[in-house]
């Protein structure tokens, strides 16, 4: 795949804009499949609603934990310090499981399919957004999975699983969103 460079803040106003809108989740946008995928992982923050115990010792900041091989390269560096709903992003990277600590978002990267199992049980009941990209990612109890559709990134949920961790999605989200059961 050819990359090309992009405006991300351009980016994630165009996915955010999409969301709000209502369409349908095809981003045929301009970018990496990672700069995509990074755009609509940050946005996702914005639908949905944590439980006051998410943010450990009243800090105002939300964690994006990345387990695995790390494919967005650079482009989740420009989150770094944001705020999104008054709190600031980090981003930390996890080497393994036993490394995983509190984070409220956890991307799941395709070289961990062989221990998805035990990273959603190492995350069970706490309240984190999980996502994947394997194809029984959400099957599995993940939350959400990202898949390629005809070339375009496309996304899936399963509400029972962000019910479980405590999580409340926002209908929008849900709408442009296809579910599993």
């Amino acid at each position: 795949m050819k990359k090309r460079t992009i405006n991300i803040a351009a980016l994630m106003m165009a996915v955010l804009g999409t969301f709000l809108t209502g369409a349908v989740p095809s981003f045929a946008l301009e970018g990496t499949e990672y700069q995509i995928k990074g755009a609509m992982m940050v946005n996702f923050i914005k639908f949905v609603e944590w439980p006051e115990s998410a943010v450990s010792s009243g800090e105002d900041i939300i964690v994006i934990g990345i387990i695995g091989q790390d494919a967005f390269g650079d482009t989740l560096d420009h989150i770094e310090g944001r705020m999104i709903g008054g709190k600031r992003l980090t981003v930390r990277h996890f080497d393994s499981i036993s490394d995983i600590e509190a984070c409220q978002v956890l991307f799941v990267s395709r070289s961990e399919a062989y221990h998805t199992r035990a990273i959603l049980d190492r995350v069970a009941g706490a309240p984190v957004l999980t996502i994947g990209e394997t194809d029984s990612f959400t099957q599995a109890g993940g939350i959400t999975r990202f898949f390629l559709e005809k070339n375009r990134v496309r996304f899936e949920i399963n509400p029972s699983a962000a019910a479980d961790a405590g999580l409340k999605l926002n209908a929008k989200l849900l709408e442009v969103a296809r579910l599993i059961k």
